[in-house]
């Protein structure tokens, strides 16, 4: 039985949450009080590294990368050591100084971090960017490192092991996505386990990163289910429109849903088995409520960037580096995207969404080279 998902989950208003999203935008870019945040990360004028040795470095979601990398006089990069692991729960600011004790390459004269929480601009002695902690997470609760910035952190724990110091520069996983672009795009966003947005403005021909941390919008009515969620969830009250997009909640949504319909479907628990349940093959109810959920969740998200292109007034061409889960995997999420950003009034193939390959990584090392 197919059931249209109209059925099942309220819908909001798109375009009243996209002239929400645009407000919330301006508010915060005017420096007024918006739910919308506007972290500057105002760019070097030049690379901060030519010539030598650079790590980069990605701590975020479950893994984390390493790779270092020898650059010679002409530009050309050769790979030194890659690798990977699982990343430890970062409860404290001891934890992360032993990681990175434990990873950091002694040959490095420069060492670019990807760190994909959430960071408050801070600019370094050489015009690196740099970030402090700006909240914590129930998980990766980093006590002891809020409002620290992170580069003379790293400096001095590689100082104090191998007796000099190197550059070092940090941003958050939006910034580092726009930088591993080439330059002709006005931003980035990431759709998976969580959600967020990058612009680039130009200040007298120079660029500036913007960290909007937008998972933390606010000005929509959250859904009985949604508040029910959000009071039940480690900072209730904070990152609302990320509670409503992101994989990490999705499967929570699912199964509320399926207790208030009285369905008689088993429990989820990640949003991989709720993309499972959204494949064509899953002609069910259950398959039916997976893709509505998924669906709304790419609409909110075409809401947010409709929002976005309206704060550029409108340019005929729009182009957004794109990471995640469910952005790449979710059912039907670009196409539906796509769809949504024509029905809110964009022209037809404006905005294009570009997936660049190894953009973690290729964004901490954007971050020195």
């Amino acid at each position: 039985m197919s059931v249209d998902p109209i059925e099942f989950i309220k819908i909001p208003d798109y375009q009243k949450i996209k002239q929400n999203f645009l407000h919330e935008l301006t508010l915060a870019s005017k420096n007024k009080p918006s739910s919308i945040f506007f972290f500057k990360h105002h760019l070097p004028d030049h690379s901060l590294l030519t010539k030598g040795i650079v790590q980069g470095i990605v701590i975020g979601g479950t893994n984390y990368i390493l790779s270092t990398e020898e650059i010679t006089s002409k530009g050309i990069r050769k790979t030194l050591k890659k690798t990977t692991g699982i990343l430890p729960v970062l409860a404290t600011k001891q934890i992360l100084i032993d990681f990175l004790g434990k990873h950091l390459d002694p040959r490095a004269d420069a060492i670019g971090i990807n760190f994909g929480f959430p960071l408050q601009a801070y600019t370094g002695v050489n015009g690196e960017i740099d970030g402090k902690l700006a909240h914590t997470t129930k998980e990766h609760a980093f006590k002891g490192l809020l409002n620290e910035p992170l580069g003379p952190l790293i400096k001095d724990l590689f100082l104090t092991k191998y007796g000099r110091i190197p550059l070092v520069s940090v941003a958050n996983d939006t910034v580092c996505l726009t930088l591993s672009g080439d330059g002709t795009e006005v931003g980035s966003f990431v759709a998976g386990t969580g959600f967020n947005m990058c612009l680039i403005l130009q200040d007298k021909n120079k660029k500036i990163l913007v960290n909007l941390e937008c998972g933390n919008f606010n000005k929509f009515t959250p859904t009985p289910i949604l508040q029910k969620i959000d009071a039940e969830s480690e900072v209730p009250g904070g990152q609302l429109f990320e509670k409503a997009i992101s994989g990490k909640y999705l499967a929570l949504y699912f199964n509320e849903k399926i207790k208030e319909l009285n369905l008689s479907f088993s429990a989820i628990s990640t949003s991989q088995e709720l993309s499972e349940l959204s494949h064509t093959n899953h002609h069910d109810v259950a398959g039916d409520l997976a893709r509505a959920i998924i669906t709304r969740s790419a609409y909110l998200v075409a809401a947010a960037i409709a929002g976005v292109y309206e704060f550029y007034d409108k340019p005929q061409s729009f182009t957004l580096i794109g990471e995640g889960s469910l952005l790449w995997d979710g059912w039907n999420y670009h196409e539906n995207i796509q769809k949504q950003l024509v029905q809110l009034g964009l022209p037809q193939d404006t905005v294009t969404i570009k997936h660049i390959k190894n953009s973690s990584l290729k964004g901490a090392f954007g971050l020195i080279i």
